[in-house]
């Protein structure tokens, strides 16, 4: 099993018209952790290792990383409504780049209740009066994404993460890649994270932070 280790992350606001000029940096409201490990690892999933077996002669890396969401605290406001995490492949030279061939997940969901409701229109003395009706029964259940994968084959994939109904952004939220490396070379992976939360007073605030330069930049090989 891997074992993750979470570090603080600092998100520092953007600057916007008519925003607080004297916004503070949230801290303590995210961490982010990684694990590099071998694609034949015990934890890779099935699909993968017939992946890496079906393409000999390659070397890949299993990338594992954790964005950790923490509820609002009084010296931390706002309640996370979207984020993204972004990650660049990337050897020291301009020529080939490392490859996230797999990412997981491409897409996480959860059953929301929908509201079930529905318009009714009726027509009184001329006057179109518009209303709502709710039918008999629970209201459906559907399946809404809360992690969302982008970049499969490409040298910078990304996450997205968002609240639905019923599941507030907050906690653990682990995502991967499988990472074809470029032979002989350095690889390495920087990430860049972005928030939005939403503040009583402001409204919805972006916050960024560029995990990066070491100990945030990541070494998938030597």
């Amino acid at each position: 099993m891997s074992e993750v280790r979470l570090h603080d992350v600092e998100l520092m606001p953007e600057r916007t018209l008519g925003g607080p000029a004297d916004d503070e940096p949230l801290r303590g409201r995210l961490t982010f952790g990684w694990d590099v490990l071998p694609a034949d690892h015990e934890g890779v999933p099935a699909h993968w290792t017939s992946y890496v077996a079906a393409t000999p002669g390659r070397a890949f890396r299993h990338l594992l990383m954790v964005c950790s969401f923490r509820p609002e605290t009084p010296a931390g406001r706002g309640t996370f409504r979207h984020a993204s995490l972004g990650v660049a492949l990337s050897t020291p030279d301009d020529g080939a780049q490392p490859v996230a061939r797999l990412i997981d997940p491409g897409e996480r969901t959860r059953p929301v209740a929908g509201s079930g409701m529905g318009m009714s229109f009726t027509v009184k003395a001329g006057l179109l009066d518009v209303g709502m009706e709710k039918p008999p029964g629970a209201a459906p259940e559907k399946d809404e994404w809360i992690v969302r994968g982008h970049g499969a084959s490409q040298p910078n994939p990304q996450w997205e993460f968002r609240e639905v109904k019923g599941f507030p952004l907050i906690g653990d939220h682990p995502v991967a890649a499988l990472v074809e490396l470029v032979p002989d070379r350095p690889n390495t992976a920087e990430v860049l994270v972005a928030a939005e939360l939403e503040h009583r007073n402001w409204g919805l605030r972006r916050y960024r932070a560029r995990l990066a330069p070491s100990p945030h930049t990541i070494t998938l090989s030597g």
